[in-house]
């Protein structure tokens, strides 16, 4: 993402530990927002438009580690005027890895294809000259001139086709008659004259893909100024013959007031999609086709209106589909209004089109602005303030100067010394370390042998039990435990559970007030506080310290390991408050390999194998979305109905010559609705709970859906897990 400064950097998610990593500045400037693209190797390639006009290009390379920036240089007598359109995914044969949001596209063999407006307001492209290389062919211009940027889109046989706008809105489509190779990488009258297939067009289009029996059909998706947010879409799929295909422009349709800036849009995995923009308010909103394109409904049914995704006021938004557990989900990010910083929400299960179950959406995390260090923002696990959830203020340092000051609490902010890091241990327990960050110590006790305990910071040492923490959620008294997710925590001992991390309002000889210490946790006295938030101030008044993202991770992972390793004296249990009947997973995903027949004139018998694995994606206070293999096993004892067993299937599918071939399976799911009950050496807390588990087929009368599908082009749903 590009910063305030222009500069562009990027952050890297781990699903397996559901954490972020710090930004980290790519070292290139760009002028307006950066492309990226997939190699057929599947690492990343990046794309800007610098100030000059020269477009530049970074690649990921096979350590994770990334290039230096590439010149790609300026179509000839121009420059570059818009951001790039890049032609890039993988559609190979063997393992098809098609990109559901419809926009980006790939060559068949792989190659990436850029498309670009000059400053000349001629279209350019140019093309890779082999899969993943570094050397590309010379510029060509598609004929007439244009406004806005192009947007680039292919069908599975490999064709692109380009949409872009004239001055006065009219919308244009062409398309090859026939995908570029390796040996003739711009074949000479290659491209479809230009189709009108609207007006009025105000900006740039987003283009999806609706996958069909007679073939993928293309869906455009483009503001038309003060009439709104319009859709049109093909009513034939383009052949050689007919490139472009047939469009359905009489039947195009407003579907929403205009958005901001290129429509966002995103595939469910039965075929509906999602357009997600800024409503008029300035919130995130989106609204969902509740039936997917047909060929007696072109764009699909729209009658659900749109939905404001909570209370995230924003400049921008951007979405990527990702599986989640047992189902695919989306993610959504935005950019808040008036800021550079990134908010992230991610659906945890999806609705139906008719309704009856709504969407389940996590809350929204706060990433930081972009380009910001750990602390920025409502900070993280490595930089975040401990603040008195009592009084207010902060754990600090007695004397920063001193190795092993002190640890005090503080009313000043901003002090050095204030900045604390919560770091995992080999503990089997899960317990962690509080490092101070100016003085890299860890928070240790001070070896007093009569009260006050007082704490020091010492010299981390990871076999050093009383330098180790577990962090307990502390509800508010009459909260409701279904719905209420803890924002303090207190800082139970690893060494002695029955003691907390404690700050004094005032002097109680031989206590005295500013030095923090380590009391009994169920102390009832009054001058007593050891509840404290982990995070950093927020710049909005009337409000406290936000929760620093990882935290409830933590208490997650510390609950799942106490409760494995000794569950005489700890239980997790979920109590499900709501038990919604079974459903089937909405489209099916891909099981096992997508192959395909390269006979010119006979059917091939394949066998797809894989294996159907049992899962529970948990929700852990509205936002944790990660699974952990102790709870789901604790899980699985209470509920009857849930799939436990791995099974391995095979299914033989017939495919015809010059087609694709695969199996899609549609497992039964069930929602529990309720609250993790958990008690740790005799404490309790809870936690609300919101999971999605595939169920055993029959649950409720509702059964494992198993077909197999052929098709000229490769399938747009999500591979199964």
């Amino acid at each position: 993402m590009r910063g305030e400064d222009g500069i562009v950097h990027r952050r890297s998610h781990n699903p397996e530990k559901n954490t972020w990593s710090a930004w980290e500045s790519t070292g290139g400037k760009a002028a307006g927002d950066p492309v990226t693209a997939r190699n057929l190797n599947k690492r990343t390639v990046v794309f800007v438009r610098r100030d000059s006009g020269r477009l530049w290009y970074q690649r990921q390379q096979a350590d994770g580690a990334w290039s230096e920036w590439s010149d790609l240089g300026t179509p000839p007598g121009t420059t570059a005027a818009g951001v790039p359109a890049v032609v890039a995914n993988d559609n190979t044969y063997s393992s098809p890895a098609p990109n559901d949001d419809g926009v980006v596209r790939g060559n068949t063999d792989g190659r990436l294809e850029l498309f670009v407006r000059g400053a000349d307001n001629q279209i350019w492209h140019r093309v890779q000259k082999a899969p993943n290389g570094t050397s590309w062919s010379g510029w060509e211009a598609l004929p007439g001139e244009w406004a806005g940027n192009p947007t680039a889109a292919v069908a599975g046989n490999g064709r692109i086709s380009v949409f872009a706008r004239k001055s006065d809105g009219r919308l244009r489509v062409t398309a090859q008659k026939a995908p570029g190779t390796t040996d003739d990488l711009l074949p000479e009258n290659n491209w479809a004259p230009w189709e009108q297939i609207g007006t009025g067009h105000t900006g740039n289009v987003t283009v999806a893909l609706n996958n069909r029996k007679k073939g993928t059909f293309l869906q455009v998706f483009g503001n038309r100024g003060e009439n709104g947010l319009w859709t049109v879409t093909q009513s034939e799929p383009g052949t050689a013959k007919n490139p472009t295909g047939t469009w359905a422009t009489d039947s195009a349709q407003r579907i929403g007031p205009a958005t901001p800036g290129r429509p966002v849009v995103i595939a469910h995995s039965d075929g509906r999609l999602a357009v997600h923009g800024i409503n008029a308010d300035g919130y995130v909103a989106y609204r969902t086709q509740t039936s997917a394109s047909t060929q007696t409904a072109p764009n699909g049914i729209w009658a659900a209106g749109w939905k404001p995704l909570g209370d995230q006021k924003a400049d921008s938004v951007a979405v990527r589909s990702a599986p989640h557990g047992t189902t695919t989900a989306f993610d959504v990010f935005a950019i808040g209004k008036g800021t550079t910083t990134l908010h992230q929400r991610s659906r945890l299960s999806a609705g139906t089109g008719d309704g009856s179950r709504e969407d389940v959406w996590l809350d929204w995390a706060d990433l930081s602005p972009v380009g910001e260090g750990p602390c920025s923002g409502p900070g993280s696990l490595e930089c975040l303030n401990i603040e008195s959830a009592g009084l207010g203020q902060v754990l600090s340092l007695e004397n920063s100067l001193k190795p092993d000051s002190n640890v005090t609490r503080d009313p000043q902010r901003n002090q050095p010394g204030q900045k604390w890091a919560l770091k995992k241990t080999d503990d089997p327990r899960g317990a962690v370390t509080v490092v101070n960050r100016t003085k890299d110590r860890c928070l240790d006790e001070d070896d007093d042998l009569v009260s006050p305990y007082h704490l020091v910071i010492a010299p981390c040492d990871p076999e050093r039990e009383e330098q180790m923490w577990y962090i307990e959620p502390v509800l508010p008294k009459g909260s409701d435990a279904g719905k209420d997710t803890a924002s303090t925590f207190r800082l139970r001992h690893r060494a002695d559970p029955d003691s907390c991390l404690t700050a004094l309002a005032e002097d109680a000889w031989p206590h005295t007030a500013r030095m923090v210490e380590l009391i009994d946790c169920d102390t009832d006295a009054e001058n007593d506080h050891n509840t404290w938030r982990f995070g950093n101030k927020t710049l909005v008044p009337g409000e406290t310290t936000a929760t620093a993202p990882g935290v409830l991770d933590i208490v997650l992972q510390q609950a799942a390991l106490r409760c494995a390793e000794d569950p005489e004296a700890n239980t997790c249990e979920f109590v499900a408050l709501d038990t919604p009947k079974a459903y089937q997973a909405a489209g099916g995903c891909v099981a096992g390999q997508v192959l395909y027949n390269q006979s010119p004139d006979r059917d091939a018998q394949y066998y797809i194998s894989w294996a159907h694995t049992s899962g529970t994606q948990f929700s852990f206070g509205r936002t944790v979305g990660v699974s952990i293999e102790f709870l789901s096993s604790e899980f699985s004892l209470n509920f009857s109905w849930l799939q436990e067993d791995t099974k391995t299937e095979q299914v033989q599918v017939p495919v015809p010559p010059k087609q694709f071939g695969w199996v899609e399976l549609s497992p039964v799911l069930r929602e529990t609705i309720g609250y993790w009950r958990i008690t740790l050496d005799g404490h309790k807390w809870t936690v609300p709970g919101h999971n999605v588990s595939y169920a055993k087929s029959g649950t409720d009368g509702v059964k494992t859906y198993l077909v197999p599908r052929t098709s000229d082009t490769p399938p747009q749903s999500e591979h199964c897990d």
